[in-house]
């Protein structure tokens, strides 16, 4: 794996096309070679050969999810990664472990965004995606920022953010979380502005609060995502993170700003924030939380 991270930054030292992609998305030449970005070329058996050519067999090169069987030719092999840009994925220590490639030229039919595979060395439900950076600022700062692509989390990093962490092509499991607990109780979640990046945040959000964590939400622009916003107004992310909310007053807040009716508020609050204030570890907080809302909606804490 370190050998195909070589070659493939070898290969995007050749193609100006991929560092023109990476600096239009505002990163920087040292960032790309800090986090050992490179390039997959649009070729069917370039990095099988290269690492034949080292000693490498075929099996080894399947075990770890760089090579695929041909359904076509028999005892045929063919690189997973073409035509991409790769990030390589580090484990704790900092040792590459699998890639996440993202396609430079779209061809309509390939996905965006394309893992490593389950293998003995990567398991993505456990892998966090530049903790073997964060780790250090997260502990120093007490707290770590939760973000979730390759690109969001590269940007951060680049703009000082380096207690940040992505999850690899999967959503914050129980196994993410509980690493991150062991640094620090407090998380920040950075997640695109849009419907998709709310569900990926209400589902990590549920898990750290049964865990007994403190999660807040920073409020990102409508349509933005960290890497974006980064690039275009970093004070506007500096400020979101600042101004992140504790994910209960986060929903109440919002639920406040449609201006609904008592009733239909009243049934919103039962559905979206009380199953959190129940899900809360600390009686002190979930009787802050009941009071809360109490005096938003006007009614006894009883009732809440």
């Amino acid at each position: 794996l370190d050998q195909a991270t070589f070659f493939f930054e070898k290969k995007f030292s050749e193609t100006p096309e991929a560092l023109r992609y990476l600096s239009s998305r505002g990163l920087a030449e040292a960032t790309i070679k800090e986090w050992r970005i490179g390039y997959a070329p649009l070729d069917w058996r370039q990095l099988h050969d290269f690492l034949l050519d080292k000693g490498f067999t075929k099996t080894e090169l399947e075990k770890v999810g760089l090579i695929k069987k041909s359904d076509k030719r028999e005892g045929e092999h063919y690189d997973v990664f073409r035509g991409r840009i790769t990030f390589p994925i580090f484990d704790q220590s900092g040792k590459v472990i699998a890639f996440s490639g993202r396609i430079l030229v779209d061809d309509g039919k390939s996905p965006k965004y394309l893992n490593t595979p389950e293998t003995a060395l990567f398991n993505k439900s456990e892998t966090l995606y530049g903790l073997h950076k964060a780790k250090v600022d997260i502990r120093r700062k007490d707290y770590s920022i939760l973000v979730e692509g390759q690109m969001d989390l590269v940007m951060s990093h680049q703009a000082g953010f380096g207690n940040t962490v992505a999850s690899s092509g999967t959503a914050f499991t129980e196994a993410h979380l509980k690493k991150l607990q062991r640094l620090s109780n407090r998380i920040i979640m950075a997640f695109d502005a849009d419907g998709a990046g709310f569900a990926a945040a209400n589902k990590s959000a549920v898990l750290a609060l049964s865990l007994g964590m403190e999660v807040k939400i920073a409020p990102l622009l409508k349509g933005s995502d960290p890497a974006e916003l980064i690039k275009t107004n970093i004070n506007a992310y500096s400020g979101a993170l600042k101004n992140s909310l504790h994910i209960i007053d986060f929903y109440v807040r919002s639920l406040v700003a449609q201006k609904l009716d008592s009733r239909v508020m009243g049934k919103e609050i039962q559905a979206k924030v009380l199953p959190y204030i129940n899900m809360l570890q600390s009686s002190i907080e979930r009787s802050h939380f009941v009071s809360k809302v109490a005096r938003i909606m006007g009614i006894k804490e009883e009732a809440v």
